[in-house]
């Protein structure tokens, strides 16, 4: 993850209140538009991080191992974000909830869909992750909550209603909300 933070631009933000934040969105394809950073050896199974460019300077980190992505926003030094136990992986689209600081944009918040596979193979669930995006002075990055993305616009709504708390969310300390009808297919926190 040292390396996430070596890739990145440098740059000092300072705290932005939720009634300023704006969207502003990426789409990057990882087998083009992204850094291999890692991956595994012969032999090692099949796993590897790729760094991606995001807003303002900011970059995110998409962890895949066995059929499996989980995604870390910004200036990480350790994981963000478990990943789920079904087979799954990230839309190519991250919408950043960003504010101002100094006359710079500045990422608080990321909002992500995941796909996730059934038993049968079949990609029925996505869930909008909503990310606390790590700052250069610290905070670190973790899942802000879970919200069920089959609904479509509102699930867009209550997933950017949930961003608006990710710059107060205390990482290690504060539970990720979870809504209910998708808590079988969140990792226990």
């Amino acid at each position: 993850m040292k390396l996430l933070a070596a890739a990145i631009f440098v740059l000092v933000a300072v705290p932005v209140s939720a009634a300023e934040l704006t969207s502003e969105y990426t789409r990057n394809d990882p087998q083009r538009d992204c850094k291999l950073v890692k991956q595994a050896a012969a032999g090692e199974g099949d796993w590897s991080d790729v760094v991606c460019p995001g807003i303002g300077g900011y970059s995110y980190l998409i962890s895949s191992t066995d059929g499996r992505e989980a995604v870390t926003y910004g200036f990480a030094q350790r994981p963000g974000m478990p990943t789920f136990g079904a087979f799954n992986y990230a839309h190519s689209t991250v919408e950043w909830r960003v504010g101002r600081s100094r006359g710079k944009t500045v990422p608080v918040a990321a909002i992500q869909r995941f796909y996730l596979a059934n038993q049968n193979g079949e990609w029925k669930t996505q869930i909008l992750v909503v990310s606390k995006v790590a700052q250069r002075d610290g905070g670190g990055a973790c899942v802000v909550g879970y919200v069920s993305a089959n609904e479509g616009a509102s699930a867009n709504r209550r997933a950017r209603e949930l961003s608006n708390s990710a710059g107060s969310f205390r990482c290690g300390r504060d539970k990720p909300a979870v809504e209910a009808s998708i808590r079988q297919h969140v990792p226990q926190f």
